[in-house]
């Protein structure tokens, strides 16, 4: 039964590691969309139970300027 548990802890410690990397690889992702598209809107939305505890991705938003113009031009 200790292995068990002792298994199962290591497989959540994993997974929230894993949770913590790849949330930090989309705000690096959110600062290359703007460096790269000037003028788009791009927006990431995030929760927290608390104002101590870690953010929780919510939404993701992207208009890329492109579509902006062209929409706006017909």
């Amino acid at each position: 039964m200790i292995k068990c548990k002792r298994a199962k802890k290591m497989m959540k410690d994993k997974l929230v590691g894993n949770f913590l990397q790849e949330f930090a690889m989309l705000w690096d992702y959110v600062d290359e969309l703007r460096l790269k598209n000037p003028g788009s809107t791009i927006k990431m939305a995030v929760n927290r139970v608390t104002p101590h505890s870690p953010p929780h991705f919510k939404r993701f938003y992207v208009c890329f300027e492109v579509l902006k113009r062209g929409s706006k031009e017909g």
